[in-house]
C-alpha cells in the first residue's frame, strides 16, 4: 500500500487508498501520521507498505516496510 503525503495550496494532506484525504497544517505531523499508518498496515497484514512525499511534480519514497 502506498500512502502519500502531499503538499498542495499551502496545505499538507495524507492520501491513502480507499479513504478521504486527511488535512494537516504541518508536513512533519502529516509524515508521522502516514508513517504510523504504513507501519500498522504492515504489522497487521504482512503486506508491503510505503510512504511517498509529494511536493508539486517532485516526490521521494521516504520509507518502505516489506
Amino acid at each position: 500500500m502506498m500512502i502519500k503525503v502531499q503538499h498542495q495550496d499551502h496545505q499538507w494532506q495524507v492520501v491513502q487508498p480507499d479513504a478521504a484525504p486527511v488535512p494537516f497544517e504541518s508536513g512533519a505531523v502529516a509524515f508521522d501520521f502516514a508513517n504510523d499508518l504504513a507501519r500498522a498496515h504492515h504489522a497487521e497484514t504482512g503486506d508491503s507498505s510505503a510512504v511517498r512525499v509529494e511536493v508539486g511534480e517532485a516526490f521521494v519514497d521516504a520509507v518502505q516496510y516489506d
